[in-house]
């Protein structure tokens, strides 16, 4: 089957520009309040607070969890700060029936997800570095929560198995909601784009370009430590206080942070690729092990059966010029994705469409999509779209370690890497791998 005849059978069967889960009637909240407790409080989760509240204001807040006892001290009193500046006159009233947080549901540890499961919330948002997300999903949907879980949801092949052959049946089975931190599919722009390439606007695709270039190593810029403290990079608390830099807490800047990029372009071209062939590397001026042992560049060839290809990047490094955009050549123009505004050129150069009209935060849509499933009593299930990108995401950086062409059903199939320890301990310690060599870099 050609491309131009995948997308009409696509389109027959109702598939229509965004992935959307499939929809079934079931027993809904309604007006009720929706109970929401958090589990990590971090910059990311003081984000999400806001975005949910701008969703859907009858939401309390009713438990916190965090590694720090200082981290839900921030977030609380983050929380308290948007409220006052969105809500004016009416902040201390609509304070007091929203948030619902004592010290009885603030817990603090590495187990304190467990405490929280055992609160009356109803959705937990899941807010915490990466290793930990797919056994806390494990966990919420275990004990029949509704779940928000930020990207990525997988960081190696041994999650992945468990996301796609344990946990999307269990949510549906048990009738779960499940919103994954892929906004883009709620952005109004680029769900316009992809149904306009996924009809044929753009003719048979060719090639894509993917890009994500960042001016900066760690999103907060550097490494941090805990003032006075004796602690060394080997320590656990120093590598989870500064997990975006390592390998198993991250799964890299392509699993944590391109996977924004690779979302969009697995949705436009609605297939994924077979195989994947990398190269990165690591700036010699970034100091090892103080600041982590991920790469600060990597780079992939990716093959499609159905005859395109992708160019995948993506590169942090101080100093440098960002640059975030998809391009998606086809047989009869070109479609240039981004962040923001759309755009679509003939052969010649000659722009034919752009996007335009008002929309909403993209981070607020996807709680509204969320919420209403919630209230409406409709299954909602994102878990397969953020897998499918994670395990593309894996491929793409265990073949740019390896520098190997390999079969990405292989890391879907085989694969036993496991990046994150079964037990461990915040006072413990962990050695930090070499950075990854192509020399000797074994894929597991």
């Amino acid at each position: 089957m050609n491309r131009k005849d995948f997308l009409k059978t696509a389109s027959a069967a109702g598939l229509g520009a965004i992935a959307l889960p499939k929809f079934s009637l079931g027993a809904g909240l309604g007006g009720e309040k929706i109970k929401v407790a958090f589990v990590g409080c971090g910059g990311r989760a003081r984000g999400a607070i806001q975005n949910m509240t701008a969703a859907d204001e009858n939401i309390q807040i009713v438990a916190l969890a965090d590694i720090f006892e200082k981290q839900t001290e921030d977030f609380a009193k983050s929380a308290r700060e948007y409220v006052g500046k969105s809500k004016g006159a009416k902040a201390d009233a609509f304070w007091k029936d929203y948030w619902k947080v004592t010290p009885e549901t603030t817990f603090i540890g590495l187990d304190s997800i467990d405490k929280v499961l055992k609160t009356d919330a109803q959705v937990i948002a899941l807010v915490t570095p990466p290793c930990f997300r797919t056994s806390q999903i494990e966990k919420c949907l275990k004990a029949g929560k509704h779940v928000f879980a930020e990207k990525p949801i997988a960081i190696d092949p041994v999650q992945l198995r468990k996301i796609y052959d344990e946990l999307i049946p269990l949510a549906d089975k048990k009738g779960l909601k499940v919103l994954c931190g892929t906004q883009m599919r709620y952005h109004k722009w680029i769900a316009e784009a992809v149904d306009k390439i996924r009809s044929g606007d753009i003719g048979d695709i060719l090639a894509t370009n993917c890009f994500r270039y960042e001016g900066y190593y760690l999103t907060r810029g550097t490494f941090r430590a805990i003032p006075n403290s004796d602690m060394s990079p080997d320590d656990v608390k120093y590598q989870l206080i500064n997990w975006l830099g390592f390998i198993w807490t991250s799964g890299d800047q392509v699993v944590e942070q391109y996977v924004h990029n690779l979302d969009m372009a697995l949705w436009a071209l609605g297939e994924l690729p077979y195989e994947s062939i990398g190269s990165g590397g690591r700036s010699t001026n970034l100091k090892f092990p103080e600041e982590g042992d991920r790469f600060s560049n990597v780079h992939a060839y990716l093959t499609f059966k159905n005859g395109f290809t992708m160019n995948a990047e993506c590169r942090q490094d101080k100093g440098t010029s960002p640059f975030s955009a998809l391009h998606i050549y086809g047989t009869k123009g070109m479609a240039s994705l981004t962040f923001g505004k759309q755009y679509f050129y003939d052969t010649k150069g000659n722009q034919v469409w752009a996007s335009s009209g008002d929309r909403k935060p993209e981070l607020v849509c996807e709680h509204e999509a969320l919420f209403g499933a919630i209230r409406n009593g409709t299954a909602f299930n994102t878990l397969k779209a953020c897998a499918d990108s994670c395990y593309v995401a894996v491929a793409i950086r265990e073949t740019s370690y390896a520098g190997k062409r390999v079969k990405c059903e292989y890391f879907r199939q085989k694969s036993n890497q496991s990046l994150v320890p079964e037990t461990l301990s915040l006072d413990g310690k962990k050695a930090v791998a070499p950075v990854p060599n192509p020399v000797d870099y074994k894929i597991l």
